[in-house]
C-alpha cells in the first residue's frame, strides 16, 4: 500500500497529513494555539487544500500537539478521540496561559474510538491501520500504526535514549514493533528507520 505522507508542522513540532480516500486526509497532531495561520500556510505550501483534511488525530493532549484542536473543529474538521484520552482533554486547559488564545476542547460531537474499533473507522476514510495506546511520554499517548510498516508515535522517546528503568516506554516500543513497523514518524526530529533502533522484545 503506497501512502502519501506530508509533514506540515512548524515551531519544532511535526504534524503529518496522511492521504486517505479522495478528499479525506487525516491530520496527525496540530500544534500550539494561535498558530492557525502557520498551519494553513504550510498546507498551501505543500499543495494541500484545507477542506480536504477531514479528520484530526491527536497523539496526546499537550499544548504543542493539541493546541489548535477546537479551532480546527470549529472550521469543520472531525476529531478522532480515543476513549482512554477523554480524561486528559480537559487537563490541557490547565497548561495554558490566559493570553495563549487557547480555545477549550469540547468532547461532545467527537468520534470516540477504542483501539479495537479504530481499524474499522480508518478503513472508512481510506487508511489501512489502527491506533494503539503507547503510554510513556504521557498516559494518554497513542500511536497510529499503518499496515505498510509506518508508525506515527508522537513524543514516544527514541528507544536508544530511554533510561534502563523506563519499562513503560519500552513496553510501548515492543507493542509498536510487534505490528511490523519499519519506519517511524516522530513528532520531533527526523523519521527513523527500524535499523536505527535497538529492538528489545523482552518484557
Amino acid at each position: 500500500m503506497a501512502t502519501n505522507i506530508v509533514n506540515v508542522g512548524c515551531d519544532s513540532t511535526n504534524y503529518y497529513v496522511i492521504e486517505g480516500s479522495p478528499g479525506a486526509g487525516l491530520l496527525v497532531d496540530c500544534g500550539w494555539p494561535g498558530t492557525m495561520g502557520k498551519l494553513k500556510n504550510q498546507l498551501r505550501r505543500k499543495g494541500i487544500e484545507f477542506n480536504e483534511v477531514k479528520d484530526l488525530l491527536v497523539t496526546h493532549y499537550h499544548p504543542d500537539h493539541a493546541g489548535l484542536t477546537q479551532e480546527l473543529r470549529n472550521l469543520g474538521m472531525h476529531l478522532l478521540l480515543m476513549e482512554a484520552q477523554i480524561p486528559f482533554v480537559q487537563l490541557l486547559k490547565s497548561y495554558m496561559k490566559p493570553d495563549s488564545g487557547y480555545v477549550g476542547i469540547e468532547v461532545g460531537g467527537t468520534q470516540i474510538l477504542t483501539p479495537e474499533d479504530s481499524r474499522t473507522f480508518l478503513v472508512r476514510i481510506g487508511i489501512e491501520g489502527e491506533i494503539i495506546p503507547t503510554p510513556g511520554h504521557s498516559p494518554d499517548s497513542v500511536s497510529l500504526i499503518l499496515d505498510n510498516g509506518i508508525a506515527f508515535t508522537g513524543d514516544l522517546t527514541h528507544e536508544q535514549l530511554l533510561p534502563d528503568d523506563d519499562t513503560t516506554c519500552r513496553e510501548s516500543w515492543r507493542r509498536v514493533f510487534a505490528h511490523g513497523v519499519t519506519r517511524v514518524y516522530p513528532a520531533h526530529g527526523p523519521t527513523h528507520e527500524r535499523q536505527n533502533f535497538v529492538r528489545r522484545d523482552g518484557p
